[in-house]
């Protein structure tokens, strides 16, 4: 899925970034030459930029933190519902000759949209059966065979229904909230890396093979498509629980490439032939080490399966 309007998708611009500013930092000296603001320091904040978007949680993660509360909401406002039916049987026995206008100053009359979910409507009935009840507790109780325990424990239920709803209300815009936030954060880290893409086109425009390196067909044709050399793969628990953000680092003859693999635990790193030590860590994971050959244009899987520590 594109987000923000983006010509790729958030997974592929996750993993096409590392590539295009590796092969910044490969060419630094042509990039510096060019303008001042080019630098080393550039390619680490973009790193640090892009570890930022990929830490944020993502839709489906926001979503099921806010549905978890919800399955707690639902049975809690069906527990309050029957506490308030309750009430309405010691109501209709308090005041047989007023029952209709009574049971309407408790609040009836948002009761059918409060059991749909309407959650203004299910405040306004909380709110209206608590004065009723306050107000006319001697009655219910001498006349309407009310136990003397029961306002208070409708009042609880009201308090738990009432504690859920926040919650969930809270966690439903956060996820708008961080929704928003990720699309801003791939909007920048996108436009970042396309003024950089076309610097690269005017710094090598009679080097067409390097300025491809930096041009998004290219990219995606990498981390989609079948010419990549490198390594690339997905990264899970045991149980194939699929793990983001965590650090992909392939250290050989020329230094150390890093990316992290994103919300689907993708990764990819292009890399020159030879010989490489691929290490997956993580905060709370234990580090997985895997010695990898590479041959020159050859994507080669390398997945791995992390423990918790």
């Amino acid at each position: 899925m594109k987000k923000s309007g983006l010509p790729v998708s958030q997974g592929d611009l996750y993993l096409l970034l590392p590539l295009a500013w590796q092969a910044y930092t490969d060419h630094l000296p042509a990039f510096a030459d060019y303008k001042s603001g080019y630098t080393a320091a550039l390619a680490t904040a973009q790193a640090q930029a892009l570890a930022a978007a990929q830490a944020l949680p993502d839709d489906t993660a926001r979503s099921a933190q806010a549905e978890a509360v919800r399955a707690e909401l639902l049975p809690q406002v069906s527990e309050y519902l029957a506490a308030w039916q309750r009430l309405d049987g010691y109501i209709e026995e308090a005041y047989p000759e007023s029952y209709d206008a009574m049971r309407a100053a408790a609040g009836h009359d948002s009761y059918d949209a409060a059991a749909h979910y309407d959650w203004a409507s299910l405040s306004t009935l909380m709110t209206a059966a608590a004065t009723f009840g306050a107000a006319n507790e001697a009655v219910l109780l001498a006349k309407g065979q009310m136990p003397a325990t029961f306002l208070a424990a409708l009042a609880a239920e009201a308090a738990d229904v009432t504690t859920l709803l926040g919650r969930y209300q809270q966690l439903k815009g956060t996820a708008q909230q961080g929704t928003t936030a990720q699309q801003t954060a791939n909007r920048a880290l996108y436009d970042d890396y396309q003024k950089m893409n076309r610097d690269a086109q005017r710094i090598f425009r009679r080097q067409p093979d390097t300025a491809r390196l930096f041009q998004t067909e290219y990219l995606l044709s990498l981390v989609s498509g079948t010419r990549q050399a490198g390594v690339r793969g997905t990264l899970t628990l045991a149980d194939g629980t699929l793990l983001a953000g965590i650090g992909v680092a392939a250290k050989g003859p020329k230094g150390t490439v890093e990316t992290v693999s994103d919300a689907d635990g993708r990764y990819a790193l292009a890399l020159p032939a030879g010989d490489y030590t691929v290490v997956f860590s993580g905060a709370g994971y234990a580090p997985q080490e895997l010695a990898v050959t590479v041959e020159a244009g050859v994507k080669k899987r390398v997945d791995g399966v992390l423990g918790k520590v």
